[in-house]
This record gives C-alpha cells, structure tokens and sequence, in this order.
C-alpha cells in the first residue's frame, strides 16, 4: 500500500512539471522514431476526402507536444480530424479550410463530436490560411498540427491511376480514393513544387508569430515521385522543414509513420527500374524556441 501512495504521488510530482501533463513513463513509452500503430478506421466524412490521417495519430501527437487548456491549429483542416482529437482531448482548437466543401463537412463533425466529447470551444474559419492567420492573436498557439496538401502531385496521381493504373493493385489493393481538393489558385495542392516552397514559407512566417515561446509546429508530409518529369524522388518533408527553419523555427525531430501494414506491396519500375513502394510519411517537428 506504501508504495502505491508513493507512485501516486511521484506521478502528481511528474505530470505537475511537465509541459505536457505526462508521467516518466508516459514521456518514454511515446518516444519511439517509427509509429506503426496509430491507424484507426476512417469515418463518413474521411471517405469524402480521400487524404486524411488517423485520429490515432492526431491523439498522440496532441498529447506529446500540448497539455488540457492548450490551443492547437491546424491550418489545413480538411474535414477537421485535428481539432476533434483535441476536443476529445481537452484543448481548445483552431481550424482553417480553404475548400468551402471541406469547411462545411469539417464544421459538422467537429459540431457532431463537442456534443459527445467536451465542452471545450473551437474556432473554424473558411479560406487561405496565408491571410486568415492574421486573425490569431500572436503567442497564442501551443501546437500546429496539420498535413498539407503535397504540392500538385494530387493532380499527377489523379492522372496516373485515371489514365494508367486504373487497374493496378496501386488502385484497387489500396482502396485509393485520392480526388483534387479544389480549383483555387490560392490551394496548395494546385501549385509546382517551386511556387509551394515560397506559400509555405510565408505560412510558416505567420506560423512562427502564432505559436508561443516552447511550442510545436508539426507537419505530417509524404515524399513522391514525379517520373513524367524525370524527377525519380521529391524530397518533400525537407523542403517544408527548410521552410520552417527560414521562418525561424527549429527544426526539432523527424518521426516515421510506418503505414506498410494498411498498404499492399506493388510492382514498380519492373523490369527496367527498381523503386521501393514509399509506404511511409513523416511527422516534420519544428518548435518555436523558448
């Protein structure tokens, strides 16, 4: 009985100190470089998306780098799975949606899970994130949590899997529902590599002023390829951590998201050209420093 008392306190102890609210224990078991056990099933409003990652992942990563009463963005909203984890989670959220769609779907999940989750508020707002940043107060934000669209290789693999691989296992095995977000100008995703990089480092600025002294900017980014230009490998979660950096952000860590076990294995390049299947993203972790 003594001991258990004495846990108890050493963890009040711990979790008191703590910029995050968690334990030793807590801070290792959640230390690891690979993460291949964050997948979670996909909801209604997720299928209508086709780009979206697992609110597993969002839980993790809130609970890592915030505490309860904490504010998290995510400037890229898509159909709001950030800001349901950090409701369910108990901090206060933060949305961002260019795609008037996609804002209106995010809108009512987000809605949907305060009823059934948490009274905490949040905040959803509709269109370029470069110029509505200027509606957070500055220092205000503990964690950017968000991932991107991937420059234009939304409209390259629409191409490649309408016109080429509309019956490989690339397609079926792997339910691909990917679809172009929008026809905006201002959308990342319809934007060359080069065009992208410069967006995303004026974000990245508006970002930095956003976020208080110790807090996290992390951005979940999939390398590709585009072999129609001869480019064999886009370095893509470099490119954003550069930009990150540029805007002053320290470039923090790298965790891999192993996603192998929800991908099947396809042929590529066979028989002329070897290339692994990128069944991998990155979480891209920049910090804002005290």
């Amino acid at each position: 009985m003594e001991q258990k008392e004495t846990t108890t306190k050493k963890e009040i102890e711990q979790r008191a100190k703590t910029f995050n609210g968690m334990t030793a224990r807590e801070w290792t078991q959640n230390s690891r470089s690979v993460w291949n056990d964050v997948s979670s099933a996909r909801k209604s409003q997720h299928l209508l998306h086709g780009a979206t990652y697992p609110e597993k992942l969002c839980d993790r990563v809130i609970s890592m780098y915030s505490k309860q009463g904490d504010c998290v963005l995510d400037p890229f909203l898509g159909t709001g799975t950030t800001l349901i984890s950090a409701l369910k989670n108990n901090r206060f959220g933060i949305g961002i949606e260019l795609s008037k769609e996609y804002f209106t779907i995010a809108q009512a999940a987000v809605q949907n899970s305060l009823n059934l989750l948490s009274t905490t508020s949040f905040q959803i707002y509709n269109g370029d994130c470069e110029m509505l940043l200027d509606i957070v107060p500055n220092d205000s934000i503990q964690l950017t949590l968000t991932s991107p669209p991937y420059a234009d290789l939304i409209h390259k693999v629409v191409d490649d899997r309408t016109n080429r691989h509309k019956n490989s296992a690339f397609v079926t095995e792997n339910n691909a529902t990917t679809k172009i977000y929008s026809n905006n100008e201002n959308d990342l995703g319809n934007m060359p590599l080069e065009e992208y990089k410069e967006k995303v480092l004026r974000i990245m600025r508006k970002l930095y002023t956003k976020t208080k002294p110790g807090g996290y900017n992390v951005w979940v980014a999939k390398d590709f390829r585009d072999i129609k230009n001869n480019i064999p490998y886009v370095d893509l979660h470099s490119a954003i951590a550069e930009c990150g950096s540029n805007a002053g952000f320290v470039y923090h860590d790298l965790i891999i998201w192993d996603q192998n076990e929800q991908r099947s294995l396809v042929l590529l390049g066979y028989p002329s050209v070897f290339y692994v299947n990128q069944n991998h993203s990155y979480l891209v972790i920049m910090r804002r420093a005290k």
